[in-house]
Order: structure tokens, then C-alpha cells, then sequence
């Protein structure tokens, strides 16, 4: 009896890949990919001719360099889950704790403690739970149209006074959430700040300084103690801060009292006096006027200590660096007694650069005077003061009449 012949598999060779039928009678396609390894069909075919066009499509894909893995193609594609929505509240107190001046230098603690301040009272109980992409131009528009203008009265503030409007407090919480969101912008948050309200940030003043005439500096400074009087004389010729009178100390003059420096400036904040530079990093030295020269000679002879770092100005409780509201307490009683009680310690700079500028002070003296930075803030004294034009005239009289005689005298 002659051998049983085996059924065999046929298999058919080509120039790119194989087919082989199975016993079923459907072929089977395959072939080496260009990463080497063998690559087959997902499913059998039923003729010849369909394995054929499906190896001829994978050596398109391979000529094409779009080949992959016929494996990979049909797994399904991971869809990211949509990260959680960027609360403003939360991105707004990061922002600020990691903000830096124009400088690169950290914020100080008096402009930090503001932004926080701003978005606490006024901001945050808005947007504090909205995310940063929800904030549209017309929720700005919505929550600028009720930020308040009053200050609150404080905790020891007078009950019997009626709160005070503050023109600058919605301006600044309005820059505050516009800087915000303006890094939400460069972070691809938003597209577009939606913070666009025109004139927003102009602030129209409440009420115009108020400036003290020589003669009202001159009875401010007799009505306060004899060991602050001359505080009142250095403020307000000088035109100092209050922060900064605080901390000036013997060092700070030099020998014939001629030229005052100004390096440190003292606020309390939290409850605790925190030394550093003044606002804006105004720091230099101060010509003081010849007037006030022998008063300040005097101060440092009768009620300074020797030590050249000592106060000029301490604390009368306490004898350490001078707290902000002890001062005012003994000014205002001063105030009333000259019958200025319309007169804050604040105002004693801003009558300092109205000085100078009736004085004749060109913008960049009273710049390099008052230690400011821009032309802006300095401007605010080149105002034409009462009687001010016609002293000016009275001077150009003077130099046309002077320059005449001396002409007169030539041959």
C-alpha cells in the first residue's frame, strides 16, 4: 500500500511579504516591517487577490514613511482628562507672593501686605472662587461698578466719624486684578486681559493737600513738644515722610547740619516696627535749608544722645523707634492749636515741594529734593501757588531793572 501523502500548506513568495493558505483555504498575509520584525494581517482573507491589496497598501504606507506597526493603529487613542479649572484666588495670592519690582528685587512688606490687602477687602469676595478663564470683560465691569470708595473705620478709629471716602482705593484694586490677570496672559491662561476699562485707574483726588504757609509751619512747630518741634521743621522744609523722620538718627547730619541723608524709613505693620528703605527706594541726601539750620543743631545738642546711631525723633512712651500713631496723636493737638486741624503728618512732604517750587525750583531739583523717581510725582508741585504769578512777575521786573543800571554803568 503506497505512503499516505500529508495535506501540505501552500505558501506563495513575492517581492515584499507573503501569503500562506491555511487549511481552511484562507490565506494568511505577512511580511517583514522596517523594524524587522514580522508583521501580520489582523484577519484572513478569503482570496488571493484581497491578501495581495492589503500587503500592496502596507508597502505604500512603508514608501510613504508613514508606516507603523500595524498592531499600534487601531489602538484606541488616551484622551487627557481636562486638568482642573485655575481658581483666581489661589493663582492671584501665588502670583503676588512670587512678584518682584522693576528691579528683580523682592516686593518690601508694605506693598506686599497692600496687594493683600486689596484683594481680601475688595477683590477675592468676587473672583476668589471663579477660575481665571470664566472672568469676562463684563464681570470686571460688573465688580468695578461696586468696589467701594469708603475706608472702614478701624477698631480704635473714632466712633463719632463718619467714614472717609479714599478716590485711590478702587484705581489700586483695579491695577492690582489687571496685573494678575495680565500674567495669566504670558502663563496662557486667557488670550486676552479682560480687564479694559478706559480711565479706570485715573484717580480724581477727594480733597487738594492741604499746605501750610512759613509762618503755619513755624507755629506747627512751636505748638509741639520742644522734643518733636523740630520734626515739624525738617518734614516740612524738607519735605520727609513721616516714616522717614522716624528714623533719622544723629549720623544721618553731618557737621554743620547743612546736608541730611536719607537711608532708612520705619513702619508698623502687624504689630511690629520692620527698618528699610524708604518708598520707592528714595534714598539720598537732603540740603536743608540755612533757616532751620541752628534748630536742628540745637536738637541734636539738647535732647539727642551721643551715639551716632540714636534717634532723632523716639518714641515718648517707649523710647525706641517712634510708632506711627503716637506721632499723629501729638500732632493733631498741635494742628488744633494753630487752628489747622484740616492738616495731616502726610501733608508736611507735599508742603515741602510746594515750597521748593515756589522757590523756583526747576522739575529736576524738585525730583533730586524730594528723591523721586519719575517726573510725574514731582509734578504735582510746579502748581502755580496764590500770589505765585505775581511774585514771578515782581522778579522779572527786578532782573529787567538791575541788568538796565548795570548796563548804565558800562562805558
Amino acid at each position: 500500500m503506497p505512503p499516505k501523502k500529508s495535506r501540505s500548506r501552500a505558501t506563495t513568495r513575492r517581492g515584499f511579504g507573503r501569503i500562506r493558505e491555511l487549511p481552511s483555504g484562507r490565506r494568511l498575509a505577512s511580511y517583514i516591517g522596517p523594524d524587522t520584525g514580522l508583521h501580520k494581517a489582523a484577519q484572513t482573507f478569503d482570496t488571493k487577490t484581497r491578501a495581495e491589496g492589503w500587503l500592496s497598501a502596507e508597502r505604500t504606507l512603508i514608501d510613504l514613511e508613514t508606516w507603523e506597526p500595524p498592531a499600534l493603529r487601531n489602538l484606541p487613542i488616551a484622551v487627557p482628562e481636562p486638568a482642573p479649572p485655575v481658581l483666581f484666588g489661589a493663582y492671584a495670592a501665588r502670583i503676588i507672593a512670587t512678584r518682584v519690582s522693576r528691579r528683580g528685587q523682592p516686593l518690601s512688606r508694605r506693598t506686599m501686605e497692600s496687594y493683600k490687602s486689596l484683594l481680601r477687602l475688595h477683590i477675592n469676595p468676587t473672583f476668589e472662587s471663579t477660575p481665571v478663564q470664566d472672568i469676562t470683560l463684563a464681570m470686571v465691569r460688573d465688580w468695578y461698578s461696586n468696589v467701594s470708595r469708603v475706608r472702614k473705620r478701624g477698631r480704635k478709629s473714632n466712633p463719632d466719624q463718619v467714614h472717609s471716602e479714599v478716590p485711590t482705593q478702587r484705581a489700586r484694586a483695579y491695577e492690582v486684578l489687571r496685573m494678575v490677570l495680565n500674567v495669566a496672559v504670558e502663563d496662557e491662561l486667557i488670550v486676552k486681559n479682560p480687564c479694559r476699562i478706559r480711565g479706570a485707574t485715573a484717580v480724581q483726588p477727594a480733597h487738594d493737600p492741604t499746605v501750610l504757609s512759613p509762618v503755619e509751619i513755624g507755629n506747627l512747630a512751636s505748638a509741639m513738644p520742644e522734643t518733636l518741634s523740630v520734626s515739624v521743621l525738617l518734614a516740612a522744609w524738607c519735605g520727609l515722610r513721616p516714616s522717614e523722620t522716624f528714623e533719622l538718627r544723629r549720623r544721618d547730619f553731618n557737621s554743620d547740619c547743612s546736608v541730611m541723608t536719607v537711608s532708612f524709613a520705619a513702619t508698623y505693620r502687624e504689630g511690629k516696627i520692620e527698618i528699610g528703605r524708604p518708598k520707592s527706594g528714595s534714598t539720598g541726601p537732603v540740603v536743608i535749608p540755612s533757616h532751620i539750620r541752628p534748630a536742628v543743631r540745637t536738637h541734636l545738642d539738647r535732647y539727642v544722645d551721643s551715639p551716632t546711631n540714636s534717634l532723632l525723633f523716639p518714641d515718648p512712651e517707649t523710647g525706641e523707634t517712634m510708632r506711627e500713631w503716637v506721632y499723629r496723636r501729638i500732632f493733631n493737638a498741635a494742628c488744633v492749636k494753630i487752628g489747622r486741624p484740616d492738616f495731616r503728618p502726610g501733608e508736611q512732604r507735599h508742603t515741602g515741594g510746594t515750597v521748593a517750587a515756589q522757590a523756583g525750583g526747576t522739575l529736576a531739583e524738585i525730583m533730586e529734593r524730594l528723591r523721586h523717581k519719575t517726573p510725574a510725582a514731582a509734578m504735582r508741585y510746579q502748581k502755580v501757588g496764590a500770589g505765585r504769578a505775581q511774585a514771578l512777575a515782581d522778579n522779572i521786573a527786578k532782573l529787567a531793572s538791575s541788568d538796565g543800571e548795570h548796563s548804565a554803568e558800562q562805558p
